[in-house]
C-alpha cells in the first residue's frame, strides 16, 4: 500500500470511523479485526449532532437516512406512574443535523460499506494486536492469526480501536483494568407499533431506568433496561433469563410493562467503567472504549469515538503534510491534548446521570422538581456544550 500508512486494531464502530477519516484525507489504513467477521451486536444507538457531522461529512447522510429515525425529542417519565416529568421536543425538519436512531448494526453497516468502496482502506479478519515495536520511521505490530499463523506489518502509525479489553491499550502501559459498576444492561427489540412518536422516552426508578426508542428506520422499538447486579461478566452479551426481567418490571407502569412484555429474547450486558487513557504514546493512539468508555446514562459511547476519529485523522493528516512520517508521534500528542478535556467531561457528566436517574425517595422527588424548573429551553441549554461540537477543520 502507498504511504502514507497506519494501521488501526479493531472493526467496530470507532476503528471503521478512523479508518474513514483517515482514507478521507489520503492516509492508506489496514484495518485488522481478531473477529473472523463483521458482525456487530447490541441493540440501538443515538447519534446526536455532535457525531452526526462527522457522519455527514463522510457522505454518509443517505445511507443513514435509510436505516435511521429522527428523533423528535425527549420525554422524561417516573418507573411507577409513567407521569411525565419534563419533555424536550424536536423539530428534525428544522435541524441540519438531526438526532438520529439506530440499530447498531445499522450504523456498523453502514460504515463497513463505506470502507469497502475505499481504494486506500484494506481489512485483515482473523488477526489481532499481539505486540508492537516502535522503530525510527515507523511501528512494526505483530498479529495471531488463525491457526497460530502470525505475521508482521508495517505502519507509521498504531491505532487502538479494540473496545473496553484493549490489547493496544495494554502496550501503552496503561493496564489498568475495568471495574464492575454494580449494573447491568438488559436489551431488547420489538416490533413498532403504529402511531407511536418517534423520540426517546426514558423512565426513571430507584436503582434502575429503563429507555426505549424506535430504531431500523421506525419498524422496530428498542429497549434498554438497567438494574442493579450482585456480579459481573466480562464478554459483550449473554442470554437474560425472562422471569428475571418480568420481575424486575413488575412495579414499572403499565405502559413500559406493555411494551416489555412483547419482547422475545433478552441480551443482558455487565456495565463496566475505567479511568481514562492518556489517548496517545509514541506512535500510538487509542479511540472509543480503548481509550475512555463511557457508560450508557449520556448515549454518547459511539458518538464519542465518531469524535475521536474525526480530530485524530485531521491532526495526522496536518502534521505528515509538513513533517512527514517524522511527524506522526507529535500528531498522536496533539490528539490526546486535544481530547482530554471532553472526553473526561463526557465520563463525568454520563456517571452523574446515572446517580441521578437511579435516586430513591425523596430524593428523587427534588431530581423531578429541578427538571421541571428546567423545562425543554433549560434542559436542551444543558446539553449545548455537548451536542453544539464541531472539530476544529
Amino acid at each position: 500500500m502507498s504511504a502514507p500508512h497506519l494501521v488501526v486494531a479493531g472493526a467496530g464502530i470507532g476503528g471503521l470511523a478512523t479508518a474513514l477519516c483517515l482514507a478521507q484525507r489520503g492516509i492508506a489504513v489496514t484495518v485488522v479485526e481478531k473477529r473472523t467477521g463483521f458482525g456487530e451486536l447490541g441493540a440501538g444507538l443515538q447519534i446526536s449532532a455532535n457525531s452526526g457531522r462527522v457522519l455527514d461529512g463522510l457522505g454518509l447522510t443517505l445511507p443513514l437516512k435509510r436505516v435511521g429515525v429522527s428523533s423528535h425529542g425527549l420525554s422524561v417519565r417516573r418507573w411507577r406512574s409513567g407521569s411525565e416529568v419534563v419533555a424536550m421536543p424536536y423539530q428534525p425538519e428544522q435541524m441540519p443535523t438531526p438526532f438520529r436512531l439506530l440499530k447498531r448494526s445499522d450504523l456498523h453497516t453502514v460504515l463497513l460499506d463505506a470502507v469497502r468502496t475505499m481504494p486506500n482502506i484494506r481489512l485483515l479478519v482473523g488477526r489481532g494486536v499481539e505486540d508492537a515495536r516502535e522503530e525510527e520511521s515507523g511501528i512494526s505490530i505483530r498479529l495471531s492469526g488463525q491457526n497460530g499463523q502470525g505475521e508482521t506489518i508495517h505502519g507509521l502509525g498504531l491505532i487502538g480501536a479494540d473496545g473496553l479489553w484493549s490489547r493496544v491499550r495494554d502496550l501503552t502501559g496503561d493496564a489498568s483494568p475495568p471495574t464492575f459498576t454494580g449494573y447491568e444492561a438488559w436489551r431488547a427489540t420489538v416490533p413498532a407499533r403504529p402511531g407511536d412518536k418517534p423520540r426517546v422516552t426514558l423512565h426513571l426508578g430507584p436503582a434502575r431506568h429503563a429507555v426505549h426508542y424506535p430504531v431500523a428506520a421506525g419498524r422496530e422499538i428498542n429497549i434498554v433496561v438497567v438494574r442493579q447486579a450482585e456480579a459481573a461478566r466480562e464478554g459483550w452479551s449473554r442470554e437474560g433469563d425472562r422471569t428475571i426481567i418480568t420481575e424486575h418490571l413488575s412495579g414499572a407502569a403499565p405502559a413500559l410493562r406493555e411494551l416489555t412484555a412483547t419482547a422475545g429474547d433478552w441480551l443482558v450486558w455487565s456495565l463496566f467503567d475505567r479511568k481514562p487513557a492518556a489517548m496517545a504514546k509514541g506512535r500510538i493512539a487509542l479511540v472509543g472504549d480503548a481509550a475512555h468508555p463511557v457508560l450508557p446514562f449520556l448515549a454518547q459511547g459511539a458518538s464519542l469515538a465518531i469524535e475521536d476519529a474525526a480530530v485524530l485523522a485531521r491532526l495526522l493528516a496536518e502534521r505528515l503534510g509538513h513533517e512527514g512520517a517524522a511527524g506522526v508521534p507529535m500528531a498522536m500528542t496533539d490528539y490526546a491534548k486535544a481530547r482530554a478535556a471532553r472526553v473526561a467531561r463526557v465520563q463525568a457528566e454520563s456517571r452523574g446521570n446515572g446517580r441521578n436517574y437511579h435516586l430513591g425517595w425523596p430524593l428523587s422527588l427534588a431530581r423531578d422538581l429541578a427538571l421541571k424548573r428546567l423545562g425543554p429551553t433549560g434542559l436542551s441549554r444543558r446539553y449545548d456544550w455537548l451536542y453544539d461540537w464541531r472539530d476544529n477543520s
